[in-house]
């Protein structure tokens, strides 16, 4: 395992589903299938990319914003993203 995949380990991570609304955050690991993956880089969500969370009432859809547009997640896509608060 290289430096840069354990570099999330050290990290305070959080699942992006269980961050609150209002909060910023940095994308640390995208942790699912190559699909699923490539689809979220299409809509600009990879490792390293700034969010905030738009909305995050624990039930629905998880809105997030990157740059100036906003995508919705499914609760179980966004349990396979870690990311930390900025």
């Amino acid at each position: 395992m290289g430096t840069k995949n354990t570099n999330y380990l050290k990290m305070k991570k959080l699942l992006l589903s269980q961050l609150k609304q209002g909060i910023r955050a940095e994308i640390l690991k995208v942790d699912c299938g190559k699909n699923f993956t490539g689809r979220l880089c299409d809509l600009g969500l990879f490792e390293g990319t700034n969010v905030t969370i738009v909305k995050n009432d624990h039930f629905g859809p998880l809105i997030l914003k990157i740059l100036n547009s906003k995508i919705a997640l499914g609760r179980g896509e966004a349990a396979k993203i870690y990311a930390k608060e900025i």
